[in-house]
């Protein structure tokens, strides 16, 4: 799939709606740590285009050609599909909810 393509970030809807959520319930207990693990996953986002591999294949992901990849962040599982001219955030699920294959 090859580096120093510059690709461009993509949320899918369900995935960034998920995200929001999983944000809005870790801010109605502390508004300071949901600010930081914000941070801290658009941080690691923001790396994937200069390095796509960098993360495991998905292994919830099925018939994975190996495009999808995952990564795990303060509880938070994010997924994505490395295309030719994107990053596609595919996937975003808490680890307190029960892994499924999609």
């Amino acid at each position: 799939m090859g580096k120093g393509v510059n690709r461009q970030i993509k949320w899918g809807k369900i995935a960034l709606h998920n995200f929001i959520d999983i944000l809005d319930y870790i801010k109605s207990d502390s508004p300071s740590n949901a600010k930081r693990v914000k941070t801290r996953i658009n941080n690691i986002i923001k790396t994937i285009p200069s390095n796509p591999e960098m993360f495991r294949e998905d292994e919830l992901k099925e018939n994975n050609d190996s495009s999808y990849r995952v990564f795990n962040k303060d509880g938070i599982r994010l997924s994505y599909k490395i295309e030719p001219k994107e990053i596609f955030i595919a996937r975003v699920v808490h680890s307190s909810q029960e892994p499924h294959l999609y």
